[in-house]
């Protein structure tokens, strides 16, 4: 089916965003063997991506990328960070001309990964690449470093606030009589 989709697309480029579309709306998140197909099957078509149609899909794809590069399963992990080691996808896709565009999506993931994944090739690999960008643009890497302690420090704190209610909750539960720890 792989080689199906390649050869079509090269056949007819047109169709490159309706598959790449599909391909993310049907994106297998409870099988990590599968997602690591799919981000193969994505590499290759995204080889015969041009300028004009990668941006009629950029921010879909970013995202998912980011969330492939901060996935726990290794594998996805780092079949993710292997999209680097591609020449064509590091020249048209994963650019320093496009950096401002999908670096954001991916400067969290990557940097949790670069800063202790349990895997050493994911956190060497995720290292690797974000010391490439911070020599390729010290700027934006400071601002997306500087987004992503923000946004930490956000959900740092819903979760503080969200224990919080949850705490009241019980509080008022026992005061009702109601034993909630027996009920989880």
């Amino acid at each position: 089916l792989s080689y199906c989709i390649s050869q079509y697309v090269e056949k007819d480029p047109e169709t490159i965003v309706p598959i790449i579309s599909g391909l993310v709306r049907y994106w297998p998140w409870t099988n990590a063997a599968k997602q690591v197909l799919f981000l193969s099957e994505l590499e290759e078509v995204l080889e015969l991506c041009r300028v004009e149609q990668l941006s009629q899909i950029q921010e879909t794809l970013f995202r998912l990328l980011g969330s492939c590069l901060g996935s726990a399963h290794f594998q996805v992990a780092e079949r993710a960070l292997y999209y680097w080691n591609s020449e064509h996808l590091c020249v048209n896709v994963l650019s320093q001309s496009k950096a401002p565009i999908f670096l954001p999506f991916v400067f969290g993931p990557l940097y949790k990964s670069a800063s202790g994944h349990w895997n050493l090739a994911v956190e060497g690999l995720a290292q690797s690449i974000l010391k490439m960008y911070m020599e390729m643009d010290i700027a934006l890497y400071e601002k997306c470093s500087r987004d992503n302690a923000e946004k930490t420090r956000k959900l740092e704190i819903e979760r503080e606030v969200a224990a919080q209610k949850w705490k009241l909750i019980a509080e008022n539960a026992a005061a009702c009589g109601i034993d909630v720890d027996s009920h989880v």
